[in-house]
């Protein structure tokens, strides 16, 4: 009988060790900028409570009634795998006190999300998002700075093409009228709809302005446009974020059937794109959520933020060619002829090592030329070769990989001597 063979459950992936460099570039690089702009990394369980979603995402999404992995665990508690990263931050920041820290307070998370999903091009069922929120300040200039992160990160990345998509969904004030409006016209067109959206009518409309089937779309073109029915408010709220991405001259385009699939947004909502066109294009979005915190428990809190997915950015990566920085970390290749000399060169190895030099070597095989064959290979900018001959005197030889020039060099000063050589590489 055959053993069975597994395979990666579907919906999810293998990040490889030749695809880390580019996600590592991704991630760590957002990282880099987001504590440069003075946000401080959280990270919060892919685990929490199903409710959370439920009152902070909206009962009547997609993801709550579509899309959530959620189980019953063993003590009966009914939990969820995170679907989007907001509403455990928020929980954290009203859990753990955080609305007593100097505002705003700015935060950053990376990490893996879950959806039950059709399986596409650069969005499986398990993915990796990085993200910002930031708790405690109500001004448009911090809107823009959001987005200008966002946009900042990708052409950090060598991206090209970058454009925002915004528009506001105004508030608890004036987006009622809104709704009534919408739900007039659609009503007047209401056997064009698809199933979903006759459904969505009565219980969240704005989630009609998002519907991708071909029928609704057609439908939506004619509605009316949220921005006519802003307050003054929420209109000059909107006009100001403009104003500063303007001052920075972040490419962007009004979109007034922009609403995002959750329910917390108010005000402010944007999403990103990169250079190619269709769906896969959508690289991520965000906006503003003032009342999230408050829904959850929490203290009245103004609060905005953004999520960028990391396959999609890295499949806009690959599709450009962008350059992966250059960086090798095994610096040396230790190679070594002879019983005493494999003993030194395992002990210089790990001496490299704790010195925070890159290493690696053949120590129990092979010859030297087969040695500085693999060094060849790993792209090792230098090899080190010890025989018995360097074992007596003390000494190693350091070969530079690229020239082929050779130079003799104390044992005792070769760890120090190659720290010098890197230092600040």
């Amino acid at each position: 009988m055959a053993k069975q063979q597994f395979q990666s459950v579907r919906g999810t992936h293998d990040i490889l060790p030749d695809e880390q460099p580019r996600f590592k570039q991704v991630t760590a690089t957002f990282a880099a900028l987001a504590e440069e702009a003075g946000y401080r990394k959280i990270d919060t369980p892919v685990l929490e409570d199903a409710g959370l979603f439920v009152r902070s995402v909206g009962g009547d999404t997609d993801i709550v009634e579509k899309e959530m992995y959620s189980f019953k665990d063993r003590s009966d508690n009914q939990l969820t795998l995170r679907p989007e990263p907001t509403a455990g931050v928020a929980r954290a920041y009203i859990e753990h006190g955080m609305s007593s820290l100097p505002k705003p307070v700015k935060l950053y998370i990376t990490g893996e999300m879950f959806r039950y999903d059709r399986p596409q091009a650069g969005r499986q069922r398990q993915f990796n998002q990085v993200g910002v929120e930031v708790f405690g300040e109500a001004a448009p200039s911090i809107d823009a700075q959001v987005i200008i992160l966002a946009y900042r990160y990708l052409r950090s990345l060598t991206m090209s093409g970058v454009t925002v998509q915004i528009n506001s969904i105004g508030d608890e004030v004036c987006r009622p009228k809104y709704k009534k409006a919408l739900v007039d016209y659609l009503k007047s067109r209401i056997d064009d709809l698809c199933p979903d959206c006759k459904r969505r009518l009565e219980s969240n409309p704005l989630r009609v302005l998002d519907c991708k089937e071909p029928g609704c779309a057609k439908v939506v073109e004619g509605a009316p446009q949220i921005v006519d029915f802003l307050c003054k408010p929420c209109h000059a709220h909107f006009t100001g974020v403009l104003e500063y991405l303007d001052e920075f001259d972040v490419p962007y385009e009004l979109n007034h059937l922009l609403v995002r699939g959750l329910d917390y947004y108010t005000r402010t909502v944007f999403e990103v794109y990169g250079a190619r066109e269709g769906a896969q294009s959508a690289l991520g979005g965000g906006g503003r959520y003032d009342g999230l915190i408050q829904e959850l428990g929490g203290q009245a809190t103004p609060a905005v933020g953004f999520g960028l997915g990391v396959e999609r950015i890295i499949i806009e990566l690959d599709f450009a060619k962008a350059p992966l920085p250059n960086k090798q970390p095994v610096k040396v290749f230790v190679a070594s002829l002879g019983e005493p000399a494999r003993l030194a060169g395992f002990k210089l190895l790990e001496q490299l090592l704790d010195g925070r030099v890159g290493a690696v070597g053949a120590i129990d095989k092979d010859g030297i030329a087969a040695q500085l064959g693999r060094a060849d290979k790993l792209g090792a900018p230098y090899a080190i070769i010890i025989g018995q001959k360097e074992v007596f005197d003390k000494t190693v030889i350091l070969r530079d990989m690229a020239s082929g020039a050779q130079e003799m060099i104390p044992l005792n000063k070769i760890v120090e001597e190659l720290q010098k050589r890197f230092a600040g590489a």
